[in-house]
């Protein structure tokens, strides 16, 4: 009956949709001629006539029957003019207002939060392992909103409304198929998008409801918007349409607990016995400050080859790291860099990083020359002579040395010991490192001198320069050994003698410096760099303000502001043609030695100086070409950028397209990519690689062919940051998106309030059914019969018949 009445008085109802999208509106209508304010006059006049002859009427009966029985005659009077304005009850078929659920799916989504204690939580989380959902992540718990068996949201919002569903992160992509197969279709929805473009997504589905009916817009996501527009920005359009949004927070205000290992830097071929650093970066979240164990360990295999324990702040900054391991095999291996998990932490896919190290067991021949026997000649050949034995029991370092005094019986004395320099082009090819003291150029004739530069550009060797105070290297200004220092001669000098008496040089790595692996005398960066700080200072450098072009300073003075003297070059390093140049502007690298009771340091700097020089060696036939990838680690979706250099500009293939490297995933497809000639460098082909998935890389060279081994670089790809760089839900967005919108923001934990607050919409009509007539209804009928009975009987009753 209150239905009826509802209809009667003109209300609007929607009944039970007949088919799924579609709704039924009724409406009425009459056919009384006149204004609605006659009907009314009407009423009120006719009201008033029948109160008034009631109140005249006299008779014994009391007050409260006469106001009875004229309410009885008033009803009856409201009821003929019901039947008098020939009310018609209308019927439209119409299709129910749209509703789009967006669930955003972009990796940020992937995240299993630390959650407070919640019914509503816990619920889901159920409802996650009756879906067959491993995790209760971000994404998975909106899946169990949405699908819950018992109130999902899918479900009854399909009873009340059109339903799309659409999902987004990069793009907005809309969701086929009804009912079961819809559900199982967001049942797949993995969080895999490489971005959350949230507010580009929410605009392309408001143009996609342009001329549609559409209630709201319920968007559940974690608000982090990686690229693009913000949520908040593309919540002014819909306000302009009337679309209201409706936002469910799923995700946590505090940052989640994590750690990161990222950035991985290792030499890829090393020396047996090497101590091979292996670099990164760690960076911690969602936590005050707590121990980490760092391990570095070789992949496949259990035993830990070197482990560290620090104090990680988890505020998201970030620490450079040193692990150092000195293998004692030779072969090709993938070590595994990684943290312990903390407990609750979110996500242990980032606690572990993969390089590929390849170890040869090589003897480095090293010929060196000086003139007289300096403190620095002595004290490094006693330490090369020392270096004997490697983990393999092969000589590490074959020593030679010419000293250019020395009588010719001195050869007969020392084993190391050579009468003269070498004097033919094959007997000095045969060495690997020349370290060049100070060295009387009278002694050397010019063809010893084109085949020691020889040595360097064509051969491949490495030369290391210790300059001296009688002849290197301002002696060899005009001769064919200028070309190799990566020093102005011109413009280089002797220090003041009478100076050199009060003062001395304190010296620090440059910022290239710092990242040098020969220049790491510590197994961490920070106590790297404070013994750099506290090696006892230099008395005798060679003054030298200008360095070549592409040459770089490893090593400097520590400027004297209050003296006006600028930082001068105490170690540069430089490629000539195949080789490699090392120079040092002082020859008192021995005061290193004995530091703190150690020769550690002074022992570390030439161990590792010598097979930086030696490098060609590691590289075997393929030494005078080297590949390298331009960072150890890219993001996905960013190009990594490959380039091999030809270290002899001669061998170079003259094609300039001539160069080809394969690229393979471990464990997945090989790629061949073309590389191309630099247009001011004839020696440097470039190239980039696109479109690689995450996971661990491996490149060669596979063209032009060598003779040898070719060279190889390995790379990492992660995911990309903006996704693992912001892992806490945006609210403030949220609510700003909600406010312009005119919609409503909830959280998680209070999702059913935003179901509630939905508003119905506008129904479109498509179909007009045929109309009713109410004024002949027999109940109206009946209903004048009962008033006009019961004021009968009443008056009756009281005796006015």
């Amino acid at each position: 009956m209150a239905h009826w009445f509802a209809e009667l008085w003109g209300a609007s109802v929607a009944a039970s949709p007949p088919r799924v999208g579609e709704g039924l509106e009724v409406t009425l209508t009459h056919t009384w001629p006149w204004p609605p304010w006659v009907a009314l006059v009407v009423m009120l006049g006719g009201a008033a006539c029948v109160i008034w002859l009631y109140w005249r009427e006299a008779g014994s009966v009391r007050r409260p029957a006469r106001w009875g029985m004229a309410a009885l005659r008033i009803t009856l009077l409201a009821v003929l003019l019901t039947m008098l304005h020939g009310w018609m009850r209308n019927r439209y078929r119409t299709e129910l207002p749209d509703v789009v659920v967006v669930v955003d799916d972009s990796g940020s989504m992937d995240l299993v939060d630390r959650h407070d204690a919640s019914d509503v939580l816990d619920r889901l989380r159920s409802v996650c392992a009756q879906l067959g959902l491993t995790t209760a992540s971000r994404l998975n718990l909106a899946k169990a909103l949405l699908l819950d068996p018992r109130d999902g949201w899918l479900q009854a919002l399909a009873q009340r409304y059109s339903l799309k569903v659409h999902l987004l992160g990069a793009t907005a992509r809309i969701q086929t198929g009804e009912g079961d197969e819809l559900a199982a279709a967001l049942r797949a929805v993995e969080a895999r998008e490489p971005a959350s473009r949230l507010g580009d997504g929410l605009q392309q589905i408001l143009e996609a409801q342009r001329g549609r009916p559409t209630a709201a817009i319920v968007l559940l996501t974690d608000g982090i918007t990686t690229e693009g527009k913000l949520l908040s920005e593309a919540a002014q359009a819909a306000r302009r349409r009337g679309i209201p949004l409706y936002l469910l927070g799923v995700g946590d205000q505090r940052p989640p607990r994590d750690v990161r290992l990222t950035d991985l830097l290792v030499d890829d071929t090393v020396f047996l016995g090497d101590a091979v650093h292996f670099d990164f970066t760690l960076t911690g979240r969602g936590f005050d400050a707590e121990p980490v164990q760092l391990w570095l360990k070789q992949r496949d295999r259990d035993d830990v080859l070197a482990r560290q324990a620090i104090t990680l702040p988890g505020d998201g900054t970030a620490r450079s790291i040193r692990m150092t391991y000195a293998p004692t095999a030779a072969g090709e291996f993938e070590f595994v860099v990684g943290a312990e998990p903390l407990a609750n932490e979110s996500n242990l896919d980032n606690n572990r990083l993969v390089q590929r190290v390849r170890v040869q067991d090589e003897t480095i021949r090293v010929l060196f020359v000086q003139e007289y026997p300096s403190w620095e000649f002595r004290n490094l050949k006693a330490l090369l002579q020392r270096s004997r034995q490697g983990p393999s029991g092969r000589p590490v370092i074959a020593l030679t040395t010419v000293l250019q005094e020395a009588d010719l019986e001195y050869a007969d004395l020392d084993a190391s010991a050579a009468r003269v320099f070498p004097v033919s082009r094959d007997e000095l090819f045969g060495f690997d490192v020349v370290l060049f003291g100070d060295v009387n150029p009278s002694y050397l004739s010019r063809p010893i001198l084109e085949n020691l530069a020889a040595f360097v550009v064509e051969r491949g060797g490495g030369i290391g320069f210790l300059s001296g105070p009688r002849y290197t290297p301002l002696a060899y200004r005009g001769t064919p050994l200028e070309d190799l220092f990566p020093i102005d001669l011109e413009t280089a000098s002797l220090p003041d003698e009478a100076a050199l008496l009060q003062r001395s040089w304190r010296v620090r790595p440059t910022r290239i410096g710092s990242a040098a692996p020969h220049l790491q005398l510590t197994d961490t960066l920070a106590d790297n760099l404070g013994l750099w700080q506290s090696l006892p200072p230099l008395r005798w450098i060679l003054q030298a303000p200008d360095t070549r072009l592409g040459a770089q300073v490893l090593v400097e003075t520590v400027a004297d502001a209050a003296a006006g003297e600028a930082a001068m070059p105490v170690v540069c390093t430089q490629y000539v043609g195949a080789g490699r140049v090392v120079w040092h502007a002082t020859d008192e690298t021995y005061l290193w030695s004995r530091f703190r009771g150690s020769d550690l340091p002074y022992e570390r700097y030439w161990t590792q100086t010598i097979r930086f020089l030696s490098r060609t060696r590691l590289l075997g036939g393929s030494r005078r070409v080297e590949l390298v990838a331009d960072r150890a680690q890219y993001h996905r979706g960013e190009p990594a950028a490959l380039q091999v250099r030809f270290w002899d500009e001669r061998t170079a293939p003259s094609a300039d397209d001539g160069v080809v490297v394969v690229v393979e995933q471990s464990g997945g497809r090989r790629q061949r990519v073309k590389l191309q000639r630099d247009a001011l460098r004839r020696g440097i082909f470039d190239g980039v690689v696109t479109n690689l998935a995450e996971g661990t890389y491996r490149a060669w060279l596979a063209a032009p062919s060598l003779e040898d081994k070719p060279p190889t670089a390995a790379f990492a790809v992660v995911p990309p940051p903006g996704e693992q760089a912001r892992l806490v839900m945006d609210v403030a967005d949220l609510r700003l998106a909600a406010e312009t919108s005119q919609g409503r923001f909830e959280p998680l934990a209070s999702a059913s309030r935003l179901l509630e607050d939905l508003p119905r919409g506008r129904q479109v009509r498509i179909e007009s059914l045929p109309s009713e007539p109410l004024w002949n209804s027999p109940w109206l009928a009946a209903i004048c019969v009962l008033l006009l009975t019961g004021e009968w009987l009443w008056r009756r009753r009281v005796g006015w018949l």
